[in-house]
């Protein structure tokens, strides 16, 4: 990893340990417990959170350098994108786009991006998902259920130690992915989908799309609702409603 790289990753690289849980009996009596262990911040002591002696504790840097380690031996141009990382004391995730590899929906170019994630408090365990960003508005988008057909097809799963072949392969599957999105430019909105959304969604983001012009299709819907998470949703839900899109829309 160079200079320049670890510089931007260092606030996800605070280390981590585990330590003793102790508690006080009714008659103050100070006891250790087994079963449970906590996973504190070396660096200032900070409690992160209690696990089950059974949680392992894989540090962010433990993900991140060997990712990092292979993009720089590949051929496609890449970036640490902002726009959907965020790192916290309790878990993280992290954006890298591939502004190289794109397509296009007839508006915009549409960069394919991976994202990374971690937690020390078991709230998810080590994931990456494959999805895009929408160039003209940061719009993220997450492609979990037509890649999620694909590699459960074609591999034993998304992992770490072959980034290039995953590269390759995701890109490979960018015609599917634009065939799905032609299919949504092409299908009007029901109201058997605009239930779902208020019902998955929440009514927020309902009020905000009445606020837009009508949808005529749900490309364009999808568009709205992914411009909503990426820039008024907290970083840390885009994740979850990113994928709960993807649900609705088949993508």
């Amino acid at each position: 990893m160079n200079t320049d790289v670890e510089e931007r990753l260092s606030s996800y690289f605070f280390p981590v340990k585990e330590s003793r849980v102790f508690f006080e009996t009714d008659d103050v009596t100070t006891l250790c417990t087994p079963e449970y262990k906590a996973i504190t911040r070396a660096d200032n002591g900070r409690l992160i959170s209690v696990m089950n002696d059974t949680y392992e504790l894989v540090p962010n840097s433990e993900i991140i350098k060997p990712l990092m380690e292979q993009l720089h031996n590949m051929d496609s141009k890449w970036i640490i994108d902002p726009s959907h990382s965020y790192v916290e004391d309790h878990r993280m995730r992290l954006q890298v786009t591939f502004p190289d590899l794109t397509f296009n929906d007839g508006k915009s170019d549409i960069a394919l991006s991976l994202f990374l994630h971690n937690s020390y408090d078991g709230s998810e365990g080590i994931r990456m998902f494959w999805g895009a960003i929408r160039g003209i508005c940061s719009n993220g988008m997450v492609f979990g259920k037509v890649l999620g057909k694909y590699y459960r097809k074609h591999t034993s799963g998304v992992r770490l130690d072959n980034l290039v072949e995953q590269v390759r392969q995701t890109y490979d599957q960018l015609p599917v992915i634009k065939e799905r999105i032609d299919i949504l430019q092409n299908i009007g909105v029901s109201k058997t989908l605009q239930e779902s959304v208020e019902k998955q969604l929440g009514k927020s983001i309902v009020k905000y799309i009445e606020e837009q012009p009508t949808p005529e299709s749900q490309w364009i819907l999808y568009n709205y609702l992914t411009w909503y998470i990426s820039h008024k949703i907290d970083q840390r839900m885009r994740a979850a409603y990113q994928l709960k899109v993807s649900k609705l829309f088949g993508l």
